[in-house]
């Protein structure tokens, strides 16, 4: 296996507008983000000559995003797919300069997924209800009809396993919205969230109340991928890739016939190796946050608290500024907005890249992050990233 570390660099990041209801298409959304990632790198369209995406059927194709910018590209890549599909991409960029097909890659996902296509609206076709989640035609039928529901057995099950308790998902909550007060494109900057407040909150679906949700958003995000050697003639500070696992799974395709383990588990230790770093050589941290309880299981994974600790960890203050491991410092996916976790890449960049420097938004004297993703307990993927 080629040794990869430090040969490749993210270059630029762009979004669009972020809001409820944009009132255009994923194609406009995602041409904002294209151009913002550009002038962000420095580089002009017809420097890509790679470009590749994610969706759930809500988007616009590669080819379309390129024809619009006026680039006829080598390779296009569009795949169904939500968490953990941007550091797969990422990792599949690299492969591809690696082996010469192409020189630089731009990495999107563009979607109304508030005014248009809702992920967790639920109100399945019987034809998916075996193909969106395995054993789906035993669960959905009986009224676990969205992630919420189905993510919320895993975490009823860790809860009692380990001591978790109700608090505990508040607390990351709660530090979550505390950065959004930092970021004024954030959803809910200006709304903080006390702890009193989430223990009142009624249950959605137990034990996830609406805060322990992520965002629903209409907006795109990019990144644009390339050698470290083209990236030092770019015009942002590069940010080099450490490491990257692509996307591992569980043991079983059944996943739920073993509720302890997740795909994080197996991908924890091949991303360290990689990376050359521990646990605590990581100063800032992008944790896939689809629900509160996703982070504090990942924290396991990635061994910042032992297993039964992870708790403690987060109710001492840890994700949050000043702590040992700031976590979605834009607020992520529960407080800032929700591509399906590219927005926590941008925000990971930006951290490490130092550009928030004199302000409390920045995580100081960062140097090494790590951003995870998360496609649910069975798959999942992540990378390390320096400055």
């Amino acid at each position: 296996m080629a040794d990869i570390k430090d040969r490749y660099a993210i270059v630029g990041v762009g979004e669009s507008e972020r809001s409820k209801k944009s009132g255009t298409t994923p194609l406009n959304l995602a041409l904002h983000a294209a151009r913002a990632a550009l002038s962000d790198a420095g580089l002009q369209a017809t420097d890509i000559d790679g470009f590749m995406s994610y969706s759930e059927g809500d988007s616009c194709t590669s080819h379309q995003l390129a024809t619009y910018l006026g680039v006829r590209p080598k390779y296009v890549k569009d795949i169904s797919g939500g968490g953990s599909s941007t550091e797969m991409l990422i990792a599949d960029a690299i492969g591809l300069i690696e082996t010469g097909q192409v020189n630089t890659v731009m990495i999107y996902r563009s979607m109304n997924g508030r005014s248009g296509v809702r992920m967790g609206g639920g109100g399945w076709d019987i034809n998916l209800l075996q193909s969106v989640i395995d054993g789906g035609s035993f669960l959905i039928p009986y009224g676990a009809g969205g992630p919420g529901q189905w993510f919320g057995l895993f975490a009823t099950r860790h809860m009692h396993e380990t001591g978790l308790t109700q608090e505990h998902l508040g607390h990351v909550c709660v530090s979550f919205y505390e950065h959004a007060q930092r970021n004024p494109k954030a959803f809910f900057y200006g709304k903080p969230l006390s702890m009193e407040t989430y223990k009142d909150t009624p249950y959605l679906s137990y034990p996830f109340n609406r805060h322990d949700f992520c965002l629903e958003s209409d907006e795109a995000n990019a990144i644009i991928v390339t050698s470290a050697e083209r990236a030092r003639d770019c015009k942002s500070r590069p940010v080099y890739i450490m490491g990257i696992e692509a996307r591992q799974c569980v043991s079983h395709s059944h996943y739920w016939s073993n509720l302890d383990e997740v795909a994080s588990d197996y991908v924890a230790p091949e991303l360290y190796k990689k990376a050359g770093v521990k646990p605590a050589d990581i100063q800032v941290a992008s944790i896939y946050d689809c629900f509160s309880w996703v982070v504090l299981r990942q924290l396991e994974a990635y061994g910042f608290a032992p297993r039964g600790e992870v708790g403690d960890f987060v109710a001492a203050g840890n994700l949050k500024m000043g702590g040992s491991l700031p976590s979605n410092t834009a607020g992520g996916m529960l407080s800032e907005g929700y591509t399906h976790g590219m927005n926590n890449v941008l925000e990971i960049v930006r951290q490490v890249r130092h550009e928030y420097k004199g302000t409390d938004r920045q995580v100081e004297d960062c140097e090494i992050g790590i951003c995870t993703g998360w496609a649910g307990p069975d798959i999942a993927g992540a990378m390390i990233l320096r400055n």
